[in-house]
């Protein structure tokens, strides 16, 4: 098996338990075993010397001091060898000089001097002493023999100690072979116990491994009530709770990317440095650029004066696009959000995007018509009081030609005023609803005729060519006989004005395929440029501003024309070739008899 596998498994909790626990129980056999020997050891040797101290004591009792005192090596002999119990010992009688005067061992040693037993000869009450000898030890015990106090001789023991080891080395097997069999039970018991350690744990381990890869679905399996079981219980507490709480977060997360997709305004988030992290759709749509993660927010965004990382104050500021062209002109308001920490340290932007774009040119407009309201009224003020200045300092009263004429363009000047003070209040309660529309049942046919009528002579003085063209059956429409009749007078007006003689202009009438009524004034005048056609219905807009007023025009008649019939239901379009002439549609909704009823 490859090497590192051996110590891939060799360094796993499950095997380092089971090591730590056999050397533990190895040591602690080794100590036991150490201290077991040495006990056994010194209770065989006290054993053997309370033994020896025994015998050497009788052997002293028997002898006397009358033996001693004779010396009679026969009776000495005697008495050893009925009182030596262990014929492996060697006994000896050593007198007060030291010599062997009698022994149980070689008789060589008769006469031989004992010196060993010269400290009991010189007071010594016992003496032991363990020595090697001829490949094995031996025990010496040596007492004196007194009378009175002196020392006549001494007793001396010299015993072989093999047996004694002899047994030391069987019970040392003995308790091997059951160290052996010790470690061997407690081995296994130690793997199982490690193993009962240790799977809770793998399977713990292998259950954060595959939440981490994104699955919250398994369970650990708890096998008991024990800190390990409860170590499990509370890992599967942990993982419903991650798994609620990442549920509830992807919940969140489709929410929010929900709510950033649909938002009327555009959204970008980005980190400390100005990386985008989050980005919608509207932001792209306005920017008009795709907006990648990661990007630079310097990149995406045009700015004058890029932004210098970390923000942390809130700030505003406005973007134009396509500035060269007016009319494609887009502005964008910029909002940039910091992300603070309670520590006031930043952690991110957010940069809302709200198209203005409309906003300004409502703006624009409104200042448009606040500057052509004065403009349209101080000019008639302005003859009016030219003329009345005139005609008071007296000159021209005593001509009575001329003060009429300073007296008719006065009161054309005031009709203009009036007119345009009418139209005004008549736009205002249109745009605030407050007009009353006496919608009825309404023949289209004699509407139309009667307009004709109305601007034949207009017509025939220019010598216009005018047309009327109805289709048959037209249907009856459902309006206000007076609002259509100014409709009508608008545009005619307006086609009347802008018609050189000669040319023609048509009003016709037709059913579209949805049952609406199309009315229709075409004229082949001086027509209108194309960059004009999208502001055309505007107020106060006038393609010739100079000719438009020579006219008598207040450029609110076609803005009126399109809140009226917008305010039947129908709708109105201006079509124009320029030098070829014009043509405006509008559309009027049926009158069906569900409506009539109301």
């Amino acid at each position: 098996m490859n090497p590192m596998k051996w110590l891939r498994i060799f360094n796993s909790v499950h095997w380092k338990l089971v090591t730590i626990y056999g050397l533990l129980l190895l040591i602690s056999m080794q100590l036991i075993g150490v201290y077991f020997f040495k006990e056994l050891k010194s209770t065989f040797e006290t054993n053997l010397e309370n033994s020896l101290e025994k015998q050497a004591g009788s052997i002293r009792s028997v002898i006397g001091t009358s033996v001693m005192a004779d010396s009679d090596r026969k009776k000495l002999d005697k008495i050893l060898d009925q009182l030596t119990l262990d014929k492996k010992n060697t006994v000896q009688i050593v007198n007060q000089d030291g010599f062997i005067i009698a022994t149980t061992g070689d008789d060589s040693d008769r006469a031989q001097k004992n010196t060993w037993v010269n400290p009991i000869l010189q007071g010594e009450e016992k003496l032991t002493k363990i020595i090697p000898k001829a490949g094995n030890r031996y025990m010496l015990f040596g007492v004196p023999i007194k009378n009175d106090g002196k020392v006549l001789g001494a007793v001396y023991i010299e015993a072989p100690m093999r047996e004694m080891y002899e047994n030391i080395r069987n019970i040392t097997e003995i308790l091997i072979k059951i160290t052996v069999v010790s470690m061997v039970g407690s081995s296994v018991l130690g793997i199982v116990l490690a193993r009962t350690i240790t799977n809770p744990i793998k399977e713990i381990t292998e259950q954060a491994t595959v939440m981490a890869e994104g699955d919250f679905d398994r369970q650990v399996t708890v096998k008991s009530d024990d800190e390990i079981g409860k170590l499990a219980s509370a890992f599967n507490h942990l993982a419903q709770h991650l798994r609620d709480a990442l549920s509830q977060n992807e919940e969140e997360k489709g929410r929010l990317q929900s709510v950033l997709a649909n938002m009327s305004d555009g959204v970008i988030a980005t980190d400390r440095k100005g990386k985008v992290i989050v980005s919608n759709r509207r932001a792209e749509g306005m920017l008009d650029k795709k907006i990648g993660d990661g990007e630079e927010i310097n990149q995406v965004l045009p700015l004058a004066n890029p932004l210098v990382f970390p923000v942390t104050e809130m700030r505003q500021t406005f973007l134009e696009l396509d500035a060269q062209d007016e009319e494609e002109l887009t502005v964008i308001k910029l909002t940039f959000t910091p992300v603070l920490r309670a520590s006031r340290e930043a952690v991110g932007l957010i940069v809302v995007l709200q198209d203005v774009t409309e906003e300004e040119k409502l703006d624009r407009q409104r200042k448009e018509f606040v500057a052509n309201v004065s403009h349209e009224l101080r000019t008639p003020l302005t003859t009016i009081k030219s003329y009345l200045e005139a005609l008071d300092e007296g000159g021209a009263m005593e001509e009575p030609e001329l003060a009429s004429r300073f007296m008719r363009v006065t009161r054309q000047e005031a009709e203009r005023m009036t007119r345009l003070i009418h139209d005004l209040l008549q736009l205002s309660r249109l745009d605030a609803e407050k007009v009353r529309f006496r919608k009825a049942p309404l023949p289209l046919e004699s509407v139309l005729v009667d307009a004709a009528d109305r601007f034949a002579f207009q017509c025939r003085q220019k010598e216009i060519d005018f047309q009327l063209s109805l289709e048959e059956d037209l249907p009856r429409v459902y309006a206000d006989r007076d609002q259509i009749d100014q409709v009508l007078d608008n545009l005619l007006s307006n086609a009347v004005k802008y018609t050189p003689e000669g040319k023609k202009i048509s009003l016709t009438a037709r059913k579209c395929s949805d049952g609406y009524v199309e009315v229709a004034v075409a004229d082949r005048g001086i027509g209108i440029p194309k960059k004009d056609l999208e502001r055309i219905f505007e107020r106060f807009y006038r393609v010739d501003k100079a000719r438009s007023r020579s006219l008598g025009g207040t450029g609110l008649g076609l803005s009126i024309a399109r809140e009226i019939v917008r305010a039947h239901g129908g709708s109105i379009q201006l079509e124009s070739n320029y030098g070829k002439g014009t043509t405006v549609r509008f559309t009027l909704p049926p009158c069906e008899p569900e409506v009539t009823q109301l």
